[in-house]
């Protein structure tokens, strides 16, 4: 998947600003798809040059004005290529220093290796409570798709929670055998 897909996607719900495609990653597809806001804008600059999308400049009263995205026809086509293209379903390009260095941490002691899962499973309690406000912002924008494409949102959400909690218990198993080293 790429960025450029991502925001395509999110124009077949409407016009959005890049602000507003900011907000959309941050509140949904965060957990597995994080995108920065200049990353957003280099990439709403390329769609466009390459005619999948056009912007127009909304003026605004006592704001600054905006530039506004949609889909065009090509835009559209791309984007349902890209949905249909096969795809496995599984990737083995999943990549963490973290783990890395818990592969490595035989060279230091025990109580440093625990230390630091214990800074993990801190911030995976951290992320499933952020994590928490996801279904509210999904009946908020779900109000605005058919239902059953809220559907596909609140499965991504389940995956995000079932991963942070699955992350947490595996860290406590292995502080656990840790333990005993002490």
């Amino acid at each position: 998947m790429s960025l450029a897909h991502g925001i395509l996607g999110f124009l077949t719900y409407g016009e959005m600003s890049g602000y507003d495609l900011t907000k959309a990653f941050g509140s949904s597809l965060d957990f597995f798809w994080h995108a920065q806001n200049s990353h957003i804008y280099l990439e709403l600059k390329k769609l466009e040059h390459g005619g999948y999308i056009e912007g127009t400049v909304v003026e605004q009263q006592e704001k600054p004005n905006k530039r506004v995205y949609r889909l065009t026809d090509a835009g559209r086509k791309e984007f349902f290529r890209w949905l249909g293209e096969k795809d496995s379903g599984f990737s083995r390009e999943f990549k963490s220093s973290f783990l890395m260095k818990i592969f490595f941490s035989g060279n230091v002691p025990p109580a440093q290796s625990i230390a630091m899962l214990q800074g993990f499973i801190a911030g995976c309690e951290d992320y499933l409570k952020e994590l928490s406000q996801t279904p509210e912002s999904i009946r908020q924008y779900g109000q605005s798709v058919d239902s059953y494409q809220a559907l596909y949102w609140e499965m991504t959400a389940d995956f995000g929670n079932s991963f942070m909690e699955f992350c947490i218990g595996w860290a406590k198993r292995c502080i656990a055998r840790l333990e005993v080293l002490i």
